[in-house]
């Protein structure tokens, strides 16, 4: 399959995804040196921010910049919004702050954490899923496209009811649905787009 650059958004429109998952991945390193190996579950706390930081502000902020220039390239057609990717970033680097203070010191901060990173999640999938109604003929990598979507936005609901579990809002079993989360966001989003993309870079 040729890969064509022509409808491709500015990379000032995604610079902004890279410096920001660049410094979260350093951050991330370095709390990584003040762990204590031989106390760490993979319950404790202190795991579930690290996990959160890093997942969602380096690997996710990384993949969102990427789809950004990838998806219209792939797709041979322009994004049906591409505005809305300007509004994505902020959402996600302020839900993952919420997200990873709040596991530490503040439970509480977690569903308000959790609904912004949905948010912004969210219109990364609808604005995703506009793109992919513009494609007049769809194929392999189209396809997985819009199947790891489909994964990404089952767990992120996951992930929302676990958040408010966690803060005491609701009762639910969070150990049942972690690893269904943790399913449909790695292996469900990022493995299949990793391997749909794969299929023309």
């Amino acid at each position: 399959m040729a890969v064509s650059t022509d409808f491709a958004p500015p990379f000032k429109l995604i610079a902004p995804y890279f410096k920001i998952g660049g410094l979260f991945f350093g951050f991330s390193i370095a709390i990584l040196f003040g762990f204590d190996i031989s106390n760490l579950t993979t319950v404790d706390t202190h795991i579930l921010s690290w996990s959160h930081i890093f997942l969602l502000g380096f690997v996710m902020m990384i993949i969102f910049g990427a789809m950004a220039q990838l998806i219209p390239v792939v797709l041979e057609v322009g994004h049906a919004a591409i505005d809305l990717y300007y509004i994505i970033y902020p959402l996600l680097l302020i839900g993952t702050i919420l997200m990873g203070y709040g596991f530490i010191s503040s439970p509480a901060l977690l569903p308000y954490g959790g609904i912004v990173v949905l948010i912004s999640l969210l219109i990364f999938v609808f604005e995703t899923f506009l793109t992919i109604k513009k494609v007049e003929k769809f194929n392999l990598v189209m396809t997985t496209v819009l199947i790891a979507n489909t994964f990404l936005f089952i767990g992120l609901i996951f992930g929302i009811l676990m958040a408010l579990g966690y803060a005491g809002t609701i009762s639910i079993n969070i150990s049942s649905l972690l690893k269904a989360h943790i399913y449909l966001v790695l292996v469900g989003y990022v493995g299949i787009t990793i391997m749909g993309m794969s299929l023309v870079l």
